[in-house]
């Protein structure tokens, strides 16, 4: 049982103001428990509305001095406890929006080293077909790609017709492209890689 009565509070709150700690004591027994469920039904579990109980108090002793006894004790403890959890739930807020960004860009930049990498995995294995390629095409086809050669300076070169110049860049295109589909591997990348071969 409380050993005070609602009647003995503003007497309780003129001695805090003046430093009783026996009467910050009966006071904190009184309205600890309220200030405790109105926390939890406010949201809290258990352990934050306890911690968030002991802030308010704590707050009531640092500023003891400037307490009014004529004014609502009760209502004054609710008003740090609400303030107290519109701060929190800034800073949660704050704290959300952070590790969402955070996120965020973390998964942008994962996204742009796996293009990469997948890229460059693309463009190896691209290469890596060209090795693979008959030799009259390869040799067009590297001209073409490697050297930047136009379809009639690499006829002049090797002594044969721009028309067999188009034929050999034209089935070293399609066989890398069913390569890569037959890999299962046939992405936007692949297919800017191969038509970048192209000259058509």
């Amino acid at each position: 049982m409380n050993p005070i009565k609602p009647s003995d509070i503003s007497t309780l709150v003129l001695q805090l103001s003046e430093g009783c700690e026996r009467s910050f004591s009966l006071l904190f027994d009184f309205f600890a428990p309220k200030i405790l469920n109105t926390a939890k039904k406010m949201g809290l579990a258990q352990e934050d509305a306890e911690e968030l109980q002991q802030e308010v108090f704590l707050v009531i002793w640092k500023n003891r001095a400037q307490l009014k006894a004529d004014l609502s004790f009760n209502a004054y403890l609710l008003t740090i406890l609400k303030s107290m959890m519109i701060k929190k739930a800034q800073a949660k807020a704050r704290k959300v929006a952070y590790e969402k960004y955070s996120l965020k860009m973390f998964q942008e930049e994962t996204r742009e080293t796996e293009n990469e990498l997948e890229f460059s995995e693309m463009e190896q294995f691209s290469f890596s077909l060209i090795q693979k390629l008959p030799k009259a095409q390869k040799e067009v086809f590297m001209m073409k790609t490697a050297e930047d050669m136009r379809a009639v300076d690499i006829a002049s070169r090797l002594g044969i017709s721009k028309r067999t110049v188009e034929s050999h860049i034209y089935a070293a295109t399609k066989r890398l492209k069913e390569k890569l589909l037959s890999e299962h591997i046939l992405t936007i990348k692949s297919i800017v890689i191969v038509t970048f071969f192209q000259i058509f």
